[in-house]
């Protein structure tokens, strides 16, 4: 018996024909949180009334819009590498069914 059946195969590759889309948007999603996070520190340190650089980063740091930014960062990276994983186990689980059957071709060819 096999770990990898056909239709677990064929389950891997309609997963991923089925998910691509929502990869794509997640990865959109962290890309664009990411950005989101710098900008809010930029907007951050600008309000600040500190004289130093220093300090005015100090301020965006701690203040609770940022704490925000890179809490939503956090979660859209979290997302995007899970379905990431998802998408890895399903081509492994391709590529694994794929190498087994070219051994048992060559087993019955013998």
């Amino acid at each position: 018996m096999s770990f990898v059946t056909d239709d677990s195969a064929s389950a891997a590759l309609e997963w991923l024909v089925k998910n691509a889309r929502t990869l794509g948007e997640l990865k959109r999603q962290q890309v664009l949180t990411e950005s989101m996070t710098k900008r809010v520190k930029a907007i951050e340190m600008a309000r600040s009334d500190a004289k130093t650089i220093a300090e005015k980063e100090r301020d965006a740091l701690a203040s609770e819009p940022y704490l925000e930014a890179i809490t939503a960062e956090a979660s859209a990276a979290g997302a995007y590498e899970e379905c990431r994983a998802l998408k890895d186990a399903a081509m492994a689980r391709i590529e694994a069914w794929r190498s087994l059957s070219a051994t048992q071709r060559q087993l019955r060819a013998a």
